[in-house]
């Protein structure tokens, strides 16, 4: 008798295991992304994940990184939280609430958030997507479907500069992004900390973060 120990199984000979480890799913060579949790059939569809997954995508410079750039006088830090780096950039410009400028350069800050948004986490129907939006907010491990990480992250409450943030500094930072058990609380600490992402609730374009989690913020009746 021969024995596979790995399904647990006996064979009457040592061709038959042999014959069962060469058709068994069981035995068939894996290749793993173990930061998405995921398993390929081929090197060729893990190098491809690797290369077209936006969890794993290198950009040598994101949207937010071009908007402070632009500022050619600013001392910008990159490493710096974006509502930090927006306090400080509104201090080096001397911006006071209500004037064109400042309203100006909101919009374009709040545009240049919401692409950097979209960067670290994609469609609602791309799985990596929600794989990276349960990293960043510790539903450990993530589900392997889509519809499953929708359940799994329906109720919860999570301020959207904390997820770019953690988007910004996956690799680096194995902290996971505060989450509250209620609006309210999401509201308090966004008033607190000034990070504060504009609502677009009626223009989402199936974005996984805008279309589950984003909440209104400024308005009691939320």
């Amino acid at each position: 008798m021969s024995a596979c120990l790995l399904c647990d199984r006996s064979f009457p000979s040592h061709t038959a295991l042999q014959q069962h480890e060469r058709d068994s799913p069981a035995h068939a060579e894996s290749f793993d992304c173990d930061e998405c949790d995921r398993s390929f059939g081929s090197e060729e569809a893990l190098a491809q994940h690797l290369r077209d997954s936006p969890v794993h995508r290198q950009v040598p410079e994101t949207p937010l990184d071009i908007f402070f750039r632009s500022f050619r006088t600013f001392a910008y830090d990159p490493t710096q939280p974006p509502a930090t780096s927006y306090a400080f950039l509104q201090a080096h410009e001397g911006w006071r609430r209500g004037e064109a400028a400042s309203t100006a350069a909101w919009n374009l800050y709040q545009e240049a958030l919401e692409d950097e948004l979209r960067l670290w986490f994609g469609d609602e129907d791309d799985l990596a997507a929600w794989h990276a939006l349960c990293h960043a907010i510790g539903v450990e491990p993530p589900p392997q479907t889509c519809g499953q990480c929708e359940e799994a992250v329906r109720r919860t409450h999570v301020n959207i500069l904390d997820l770019i943030e953690w988007g910004r500094s996956r690799g680096s930072n194995e902290d996971r992004v505060q989450t509250f058990s209620d609006v309210a609380g999401l509201r308090a600490y966004t008033r607190r900390t000034g990070k504060v992402f504009r609502n677009t609730l009626g223009q989402t374009g199936g974005n996984v973060v805008l279309r589950h989690l984003l909440r209104r913020i400024f308005r009691e009746s939320s």
